[in-house]
């Protein structure tokens, strides 16, 4: 037991005159000397503390070697802990120290008045003005999408759904984080693909790792991590160069840049206060990252989902319908993405059920602090379960249940638990994150264009969904085939890679769909 002489988390019960200490709490059993180092395997982390929490309850303590480590999963706790950023808690210093190792500590890492002074950059490329003046661009990659899409189903051919994802949201994040297309939809070869996706497994494994043994010894797999950081730094700085020619040449873009790059690089031209060349960098890195896996893997899940539900794909072909009705441009009425409340449901049901960025956070506090009832230590390491709560009866009734329907009924009397504050997929408080609104439109844009025209069913042989975790969560065997759902005036117009441009004009019979797809189906168990 600890003497109270540590200030309350605002909002916390009254400070006690005597204090739990971190080894009052319960946690799992562990080894000697490693303590649970051995039971954290890297690619399920997220299922083992979930389990954790199940067994153990909101606040719980296991260890790593001789380091304990604080995990709670209650809302209420979490949210006052969000709020309390950057003042009082931060980001845990080892991942500090991996993203810098990664040549990502941007934003996402940043600190007190460095995170202040890089947030205000980085929130001008994602403001909402700014993502409503990026449709154009979305609507040409969601095109392309669309065209890879178009020849799966007219070949009858399964596709990689999260394969295709990733190469959409790296275009897309590209654009907006420095103004370049790379195009990896068409092109069969992406640099910058390949490099990322050596790097997010590295992250995972890292932060279970005893110490930072990369740092002295280099396996294959990190050497292969190192290549990978030092090639998408070249990029970079080579992007640099360019957009520094390019204020040159159109000083305007100065006063209104186009995307994230020129508006680092404007302001480091501006003042003494602007980013350094690394912190530059740091940024576009850290957006590379951010914005490419977590949008690619919701909208994966959520491709599952409309597998598994057929009356949830009926849903949204309906609304889709229903909004555009024979629009062939219906992204340029700007009331488009709030009309599309179903889809807005169903992203958020997706991410309830899985969460993928934001499922772990990890802080440690600046000063000694308590925690309900808690004493908890300066820097003592805090995993911070955000979608734990997410998936508890206490906070939405039939938590187990896949239900879209229920972000639309909230407000009923008789909808039963609604906790908004147990979702948390984009954090919350100060360090909410600032691709929000980026990441539903790209949600909203690319499930509007799939239920508009298709039917998705699982492959014959279909393998059953799996999830790893690679500090964000992903899926694996999410395979599909696509029907096409509605005559295309014209025929379907595929751009070839040679540039030619054919007309397929396609004879498919279009039934009504069966009366039992269009009914309210029964919610089924999310497993």
């Amino acid at each position: 037991m600890e003497e109270s002489a540590a200030a309350s988390v605002p909002g916390s019960p009254p400070q006690a005159t005597t204090l739990r200490s971190l080894d009052d709490l319960p946690g799992p059993r562990g080894l000697p000397v490693l303590g649970n180092a051995l039971d954290l395997k890297p690619k399920e982390l997220h299922r083992i503390v979930d389990g954790w929490a199940d067994e153990f309850g909101p606040m719980f303590v296991f260890r790593v070697a001789t380091q304990r480590i604080l995990t709670v999963s209650d809302a209420e706790t979490i949210q006052q802990l969000l709020r309390d950023r950057p003042e009082r808690f931060r980001r845990w210093r080892k991942i500090e120290g991996i993203a810098t190792d990664i040549k990502a500590d941007g934003l996402f890492t940043a600190e007190s008045a460095k995170w202040r002074r890089q947030r205000k950059f980085v929130m001008h490329a994602l403001n909402a003005g700014h993502v409503r003046e990026f449709i154009p661009r979305l609507e040409e990659v969601a095109g392309r999408l669309r065209r890879r899409w178009w020849r799966a189903a007219l070949a009858g051919t399964p596709f990689d759904a999260h394969a295709d994802l990733t190469r959409f949201t790296v275009d897309v994040t590209s654009g907006l984080a420095f103004g370049k297309d790379l195009n990896s939809l068409e092109d069969q070869v992406d640099p910058i693909q390949n490099h990322l996706d050596k790097i997010f497994p590295a992250v995972a494994r890292r932060l279970t790792a005893l110490f930072p043994y990369w740092r002295y010894v280099q396996l294959p797999a990190d050497r292969e991590v190192a290549d990978a950081v030092r090639e998408i730094g070249k990029i970079i700085d080579g992007l640099i160069v360019e957009t520094r020619a390019r204020l040159v040449e159109t000083p305007a873009l100065r006063a209104k840049p186009s995307n994230l790059l020129e508006a680092l690089v404007a302001a480091q031209d501006k003042d003494d206060e602007g980013p350094s060349d690394d912190e530059i960098s740091a940024n576009v890195m850290t957006l590379l990252l951010a914005g490419e896996d977590t949008t690619a893997n919701t909208l994966s899940y959520m491709i599952h989902f409309l597998m598994e539900y057929p009356h949830v794909q009926s849903a949204v072909q309906e609304e889709v319908d229903r909004v555009f009705g024979l629009a062939e441009q219906p992204w340029q009425d700007p009331a488009t993405p709030d009309r599309l409340q179903y889809i807005e449901a169903f992203a958020n049901e997706a991410m309830r059920c899985k969460p993928v960025g934001g499922h772990i956070l990890f802080l440690e506090p600046n000063e000694d602090v308590q925690i309900q009832d808690v004493f908890v230590p300066k820097g003592t390491p805090i995993l911070a379960l955000n979608g734990h709560p997410g998936m508890q009866e206490a906070n939405f009734a039939q938590a187990h249940e896949f239900r879209p329907e229920r972000w639309l009924q909230a407000a009923q009397e008789n909808a039963g638990a609604h906790n908004a504050k147990a979702f948390m997929p984009f954090g919350a408080g100060p360090r909410f994150c600032p691709g929000r609104q980026l990441a539903m439109l790209q949600i909203k844009m690319v499930m509007a264009m799939l239920c508009r025209d298709f039917e998705i069913s699982h492959q014959a042989d279909a393998q059953p969904l799996e999830d790893i975790y690679n500090f964000a969560v992903s899926p694996i065997n999410v395979y599909a085939i696509l029907r096409p759902r509605r005559p295309v005036r014209g025929g379907v117009d595929i751009e070839l890679r040679d540039g030619n441009r054919r007309m397929f004009l396609v004879p498919i019979e279009f039934p009504e769909r069966r009366a039992r797809d269009r009914r309210k189906q029964p919610a089924a168990s999310v497993t």
